[in-house]
């Protein structure tokens, strides 16, 4: 049976899906998740424009990979999931997460990939405390930025590790041009991030045709420096690059949540 939210009164909600038997997605099937969230959000401007700032467009939304572990058959490139699977979608736009949610209570019968998937819940997460310049981070999904060069041999695409400068100042400059899309002002800081403890890089396709792309973004904990305001909003927002397609979700260690 659905359970029924009129309101999002949260920046973060876990859906949870239910099959007849267990679900079996395709390799690269975070694309298969970026789907059930725009179809149910069902908004044209999102999905093709979305939020502007000189020239570059942004979605200010991210989500998590499967929360349920799966079993990955490498000779047919498939994942094994349990009957019920749920993901965690993020933003700090309320209408986004609004529409995610009546959305998919509308949705009957939910064609996904080769599965038959019903809704079961929607979950509402306690919003993160942020009340200081400084909080430390867990990385929930790859945090990713890159730079594009063009070479003799055609573009190539450099993904940086976080021991190199240029990671916290893309991740900077990418935060404040979020802010700066969508609330039209400058942001209130600057914001750093340093790698804490144990970092592991971890690559990622997303899509699961010819079109697929590999992508390099790194696991770990991470220290983040900026107002509170600024922090808590990029929190929801996705730290980094491609969080619409699943990149750069955290979550604020040390924290009790529900």
């Amino acid at each position: 049976m659905k359970k029924l939210i009129l309101k999002v009164f949260s920046l973060r909600i876990k859906i949870t899906l239910e099959g007849r038997e267990k679900i079996v997605l395709p390799l690269g099937f975070n694309e298969i998740l970026q789907w059930f969230v725009y179809s149910s959000i069902k908004d044209e401007w999102l999905h093709s424009v979305g939020f502007e700032f000189n020239k570059r467009s942004f979605k200010l939304f991210t989500f998590s990979s499967i929360l349920q572990k799966g079993r990955y058959l490498k000779e047919k490139s498939l994942f094994i999931f349990p009957r019920r699977i749920s993901f965690i979608v993020a933003s700090p736009v309320d209408w986004i997460l609004e529409k995610l949610a009546s959305g998919s209570i509308q949705r009957d019968n939910i064609d996904m990939w080769h599965n038959n998937v019903y809704l079961t819940e929607i979950s509402v997460l306690k919003p993160h405390k942020v009340e200081s310049n400084t909080i430390l981070v867990r990385a929930l999904t790859p945090i990713e930025v890159h730079s594009t060069f063009e070479t003799q041999n055609g573009k190539k695409t450099h993904y940086y590790t976080p021991f190199e400068s240029e990671f916290s100042s893309l991740i900077n400059q990418n935060a404040k041009k979020k802010w700066s899309a969508f609330f039209k002002k400058e942001p209130p800081s600057e914001i750093k991030i340093e790698p804490k403890g144990f970092n592991k890089e971890k690559i990622v396709r997303f899509g699961t045709n010819e079109r697929y792309v590999i992508v390099k973004g790194w696991m770990g904990n991470f220290s983040l420096y900026g107002e509170p305001e600024l922090l808590k909003f990029i929190l929801d927002a996705g730290i980094g690059s491609r969080n619409s397609q699943g990149f750069g979700l955290t979550e604020v260690m040390n924290e009790k949540r529900d």
